[in-house]
C-alpha cells in the first residue's frame, strides 16, 4: 500500500499521521498535531473558513505533510450516526433503504448518506451497518478546501470509523467488552465495544476544564451512565475494561477509584505490536488516525 496522510480535525485540533499498511501491520512514520483558531470550527462545520484555511496551510507547512493521497477525518456536529441492523442486500438498495432509515424530518435539506459495514450474520443473512447522513454541502466545502490548500484529497471519512477500524483489526480485543473515552476538547466521546464490536457512541460537552476534579467527576457520570444502560441489555458479556485516549492522563488516575467500584479496569488505550509509532507516540494518542490506516 502506498503512503497516506490521515488528517482528522476534531474540535479546534487537527491530527495528522502519515504512514502505510504492510499486512496487517501499520507503519506510521511522522505524527503531527496543532490547536486551530479558536471559533473557526463548530465541530465540523466551517464557521470561519478563511482562518480554518490559513491554520491548516501553516500546519501542512510546519510539519512538512505530503500533499498528495490525503484523507480527512471528521466527526461531532453535523453528522447523524446510527447503528442498524438490516437484511443483506446489495449496496445500491442499501444506500436507498438508508434514505428511510436515516428520515431526518427535514432537518438536512440534501442529506447524503453512506454506511460502514460492522458485522455480516451469514446464519441470520443480516448485516449491521454504522449510517450516516450529512448535509450534502459540508462535504463539499471540506472537497472546496482541500482544493485550495493544494491536497489530493482520497476521502473523507468519520473520526469515530477510524477507531471502529483499529479494535476490529487488534486481536487482543476481540473478546472483550469495553469502553473508549476520547477527548476531544470541550467534549467527551464515549464508545461502546461488545467483544470488539461497535455497539454504542456518545458525545456530550463538559461543563468543567480538563485537569480539574469536577472534570473527573463528570465524566464518571457518564460512565456510570453507560454502564447502567449496557446492564439493562442483559448481555451475556460483561463490561469489564475503560480505556482512555490520550491526553486524559490526569482524569485517568482521578477516575480509577470509581470506575473500579464500577466493575471496569482503567487504564490508557494500550499499545499494539501491529502499529508502529514514531518515538514519543502512543497508540491512545492517535486512536483515530492510526485507525484510518488500518483499512
Amino acid at each position: 500500500m502506498a503512503a497516506i496522510t490521515v488528517a482528522a480535525v476534531c474540535e479546534g485540533k487537527v491530527q495528522a499521521a502519515v504512514g502505510r499498511r504492510r499486512g496487517r501491520r501499520v507503519q506510521i512514520r511522522q505524527l503531527g498535531e496543532a490547536q486551530l483558531p479558536e471559533g473557526c470550527l463548530t465541530g465540523s462545520l466551517q464557521v470561519d473558513p478563511a482562518a480554518l484555511q490559513s491554520a491548516l496551510a501553516d500546519f501542512w507547512q510546519d510539519q512538512r505533510l505530503p500533499v498528495r493521497r490525503v484523507a480527512l477525518l471528521l466527526g461531532g456536529r453535523p453528522f447523524v450516526c446510527r447503528r442498524l441492523c438490516l437484511p443483506h442486500m446489495r449496496p445500491g438498495r442499501l444506500r436507498g433503504v438508508l434514505r428511510h432509515e436515516m428520515d431526518t424530518a427535514g432537518e438536512i435539506a440534501d442529506p447524503l448518506d453512506d454506511y460502514m459495514l460492522l458485522d455480516r450474520d451469514l446464519r441470520r443473512g443480516t448485516d449491521t451497518v454504522l449510517a450516516t447522513r450529512v448535509e450534502r454541502g459540508v462535504i463539499g466545502d471540506w472537497a472546496e478546501l482541500a482544493r485550495a490548500l493544494g491536497l489530493g484529497l482520497v476521502s473523507i471519512d468519520l473520526a469515530a470509523a477510524g477507531l471502529i477500524r483499529l479494535v476490529r483489526a487488534l486481536p487482543e480485543h476481540r473478546q472483550r467488552t469495553f469502553l473508549v473515552l476520547v477527548p476531544e476538547g470541550g467534549f467527551l466521546s464515549a464508545f461502546l465495544f461488545d467483544r470488539g464490536l461497535y455497539r454504542y457512541a456518545a458525545r456530550s460537552r463538559l461543563r468543567e476544564p480538563w485537569g480539574t476534579p469536577g472534570c473527573a467527576d463528570e465524566i464518571l457520570q457518564r460512565v456510570s451512565g453507560i454502564v447502567q444502560f449496557y446492564q439493562t441489555e442483559k448481555s451475556s458479556h460483561p463490561l469489564t475494561h475503560l480505556y482512555f485516549g490520550g491526553g486524559a492522563d490526569r482524569e485517568l488516575a482521578a477516575c480509577a477509584p470509581g470506575t473500579a467500584a464500577l466493575g471496569l479496569q482503567a487504564q490508557r488505550f494500550p499499545d499494539s505490536p501491529l502499529v508502529q509509532l514514531p518515538e514519543g507516540w502512543s497508540l491512545a494518542d492517535c486512536l483515530y488516525t492510526a485507525g484510518a490506516l488500518m483499512d
